[in-house]
């Protein structure tokens, strides 16, 4: 009597740990998911902003170097007008399978809304940061997705570098990296404009 007592008491306790294992990893599952750009795999705007926070307060705190790419797809619209949505989605999908293995275990990849996306270097200057931009630009260029009638979609895309100033808010840093993608943009689109340095309180 007193075996069978323990065996259900033993079977309850097991239950039990079995139920928190599935809560835990439900509540794993949810916070990925909602740090996860479901069509790309990437991290999404949130996961992104919350990261380069961080990094920047760890940048100011101990003088390391920081540097932010941002690219987006060249005349995206023209591909969803012609390859229909699906099209484009394929295009999305494909940065983020094509394009991860470009960049190191530290950097961030991410989707950041729409055809736009980031790359967040940590202890790295725009120097090396502009090579790595010139290393995605290529890869997308040479990226061609096949479609139902046979047809290859070919696409390109412009990319914007800058370097973080010491006390630059992220606004301001994803600001000067956004106006150099749009340089790029308006002097012709795949290329890698570097953005120029301003000082911090203008």
């Amino acid at each position: 009597e007193v075996f069978r007592e323990f065996q259900v008491v033993a079977d309850a306790a097991d239950a039990l740990a079995a139920g928190h294992r599935a809560l835990a990893a439900s509540k794993e599952q949810l916070e990925l998911m909602a740090h996860t750009d479901v069509l790309t795999g990437l991290a999404n705007r949130r996961r992104f902003i919350a990261t380069a926070e961080n990094e920047l307060s760890r940048h100011d705190r101990y003088g390391y170097v920081t540097s932010l790419i941002m690219f987006d797809l060249d005349n995206f619209k023209q591909i969803n007008d012609r390859y229909g949505h699906d099209g484009g989605d394929a295009v999305l999908r494909a940065i983020g399978t094509g394009l991860v293995g470009l960049v190191r275990r530290v950097d961030l990849l991410a989707r950041i809304g729409g055809e736009e996306f980031a790359v967040l270097l940590p202890e790295q200057g725009q120097d090396v940061a502009m090579l790595s931009a010139q290393r995605l630009r290529a890869a997308v260029e040479a990226m061609a997705i096949s479609t139902a009638t046979h047809t290859a979609i070919r696409f390109t895309a412009s990319f914007g570098v800058a370097e973080h100033l010491s006390g630059e808010s992220l606004e301001a840093f994803m600001n000067r990296a956004d106006m150099a993608l749009y340089e790029a943009k308006s002097t012709g689109r795949n290329r890698v404009i570097v953005a120029t340095s301003v000082a911090k309180d203008q």
